[in-house]
């Protein structure tokens, strides 16, 4: 045992060696905003106790949405309602502006499973579950300012304030299929509807005391934009289950496509100029980024679980971005048990650590998790491509779930 969880540990920092200097580059606009989609570790409180490495576990709502085949493990009907509360804040060294902490409580997930099982059956189809589901896959809130008059000035004299006030949210409806097969390979599909709210203010004010013809200038510029979409996705995900101590699990979770409405208000002024104002409204195709997992799951006995998981995040925009995940369960006693968990994405440089506890009856089980995020971001300037400022994001989220076996 102790040199299995040796090699793991080795796979485990191999995943990690090639991210460990990744760049984040704060998204512009909302097709920016859309490419880095589902960014968020929402959902039950096991699913964020292991810092959502699931893929090769299973048996818990959260964790279909990433492979549907998860869903097989399902003996009983199952009913789940999830709430969390998220509470950020953004921070620039050296700047006087303090927006303070942000704070939402949101419903993050309800499901209800239907397992059509055959208790009598171990060889062939064992079940047949489906799973209806609604859940807030993305509640993204950034609020920015940068480079104000305490900050540091571009030249002797100059200086450029910029604040970046933007929000999305996706809601998903989703209907999963999964299928057991001798208790040793599962495998399942899912129907995503996905709608979505977006919504990017931008104000940049930039003061010179000699532009390029020699006289000093001030310029404002103020962009809103708002956008409402709907779109429909698909995954298909296995799980095989070989012997008891050993899980494998791997998935695929299409883009969701759709039509983005976008209404653009901007504004200008120059120097002492009177203010321009003008409005832009189009549509233009929605795609959220591609996702794969794989993961690997150890169990010993009924003691608990170790489970590595390795994810692929991709958009023309954004590129290919990693996450490496690592979760432990331990069961405390029959009823009560613990997970632990730790992120890393080079989507945002973000790192996360999860805590989380269940009590799990018969029939009732009830749990609480805690997820502490952060990360430290860049601002390219839309007008020079150039980094404008670094901030520092902290996220604290609190997560209840009730769950109740028919």
């Amino acid at each position: 045992m102790t040199r299995r969880l040796t090699y793991i540990l080795m796979l485990l920092g191999i995943l990690l060696m090639p991210v460990v200097h990744a760049q984040t580059i704060h998204p512009y606009g909302l097709q920016q905003m859309v490419s880095v989609a589902d960014a968020d570790i929402s959902g039950t409180p096991r699913f964020i106790g292991m810092a959502g490495a699931m893929t090769a576990v299973g048996g818990d709502p959260s964790a279909v949405l990433i492979n549907p085949a998860g869903l097989g493990v399902y003996r009983h009907s199952q009913f789940s309602l999830s709430a969390d509360g998220t509470f950020r804040r953004y921070v620039q060294d050296g700047s006087t502006y303090d927006y303070g902490w942000f704070a939402r409580w949101k419903v993050s997930q309800v499901s209800y499973v239907f397992a059509l099982t055959h208790p009598e059956r171990v060889a062939g189809v064992v079940s047949n579950n489906l799973m209806i589901s609604y859940n807030k896959r993305a509640d993204m809130y950034q609020n920015i300012m940068l480079n104000d008059r305490a900050g540091k000035a571009v030249s002797q004299g100059d200086w450029i304030q910029t604040n970046i006030d933007e929000y999305l949210y996706l809601h998903d409806a989703n209907l999963h299929y999964a299928m057991n097969i001798s208790n040793c390979v599962y495998w399942g599909a899912g129907l995503t509807l996905e709608w979505m709210q977006a919504r990017q203010i931008y104000n940049r004010c930039e003061d010179k005391l000699e532009d390029r013809r020699g006289q000093a200038s001030t310029y404002d510029i103020r962009t809103a934009s708002t956008g409402r979409a709907f779109g429909v996705g698909g995954s298909v995900g296995l799980l095989v289950h070989p012997i008891r101590a050993i899980r494998l699990g791997v998935s695929v979770e299409s883009p969701v496509i759709g039509k983005m409405r976008q209404t653009d208000i901007i504004s200008e002024k120059l120097g002492s100029n009177s203010e321009t104002e003008y409005t832009d409204n189009y549509r233009w195709k929605m795609t959220t980024p591609l996702k794969a997992s794989a993961g690997l799951g150890l169990q010993w006995a009924n003691h608990g679980l170790l489970s590595l998981q390795y994810d692929l995040h991709y958009h023309k925009l954004t590129g290919v971005a990693h996450t490496a995940r690592a979760g432990l369960e331990v069961a405390m006693t029959n009823h009560w048990m613990i997970e632990l968990g730790y992120a890393y994405s080079t989507l945002y440089a973000r790192q996360r650590a999860a805590v989380g506890v269940n009590y799990m009856g018969r029939w009732i089980r009830i749990g609480m998790a805690y997820n502490f995020s952060w990360c430290n971001g860049q601002v390219i300037d839309p007008l020079y491509y150039t980094t404008q400022g670094i901030y520092r994001m902290r996220e604290n989220r609190i997560v209840l779930s009730f769950q109740w076996n028919t």
